[in-house]
């Protein structure tokens, strides 16, 4: 089985509602972020990733490591994804355009996260711990 390293961002609006992305081909929504490049670090990672998929420019300052879950990637067939994920907290919301590989990008509430597919990661190890709150506090 292969495996891929990716460092991924929740990105919560002021309000609680959480930033979502869908690659072209997918009908799976996951966080924001990618595969750690060569001789970089995973918050170097995460801080293009975001440049090239959102135009968003974040600091390493803005940024904090909140865990890591490995599981089954919703994308490659036979793969295991270590995803490395860190919580940004915004200011106020944006509205962000799909770049890159992405083919939409939208907020969602807690409301109403049932209507959409969640990849793994997102649904094993983000999903319990943003419907319970644990990163409003």
């Amino acid at each position: 089985m292969d495996k891929i390293v990716i460092c991924s961002a929740v990105m919560l609006a002021p309000e609680g509602d959480l930033l979502m992305v869908r690659k072209k081909g997918s009908s799976y929504f996951q966080l924001p972020g990618g595969k750690v490049g060569l001789e970089e670090s995973r918050e170097q990672t995460l801080i293009r990733e975001l440049k090239e998929e959102l135009r968003y420019d974040v600091s390493s300052m803005e940024i904090s490591f909140i865990g890591s879950h490995s599981t089954q990637a919703v994308n490659e067939v036979n793969t295991v994804v270590v995803g490395y994920i860190y919580l940004i907290k915004l200011a106020e919301r944006h509205a962000f355009e799909p770049y890159e590989e992405l083919e939409e990008v939208l907020w969602i509430s807690r409301a109403d996260w049932q209507s959409y597919q969640w990849a793994h990661l997102a649904s094993e190890f983000v999903l319990p711990k943003w419907l319970s709150g644990d990163f409003d506090r």
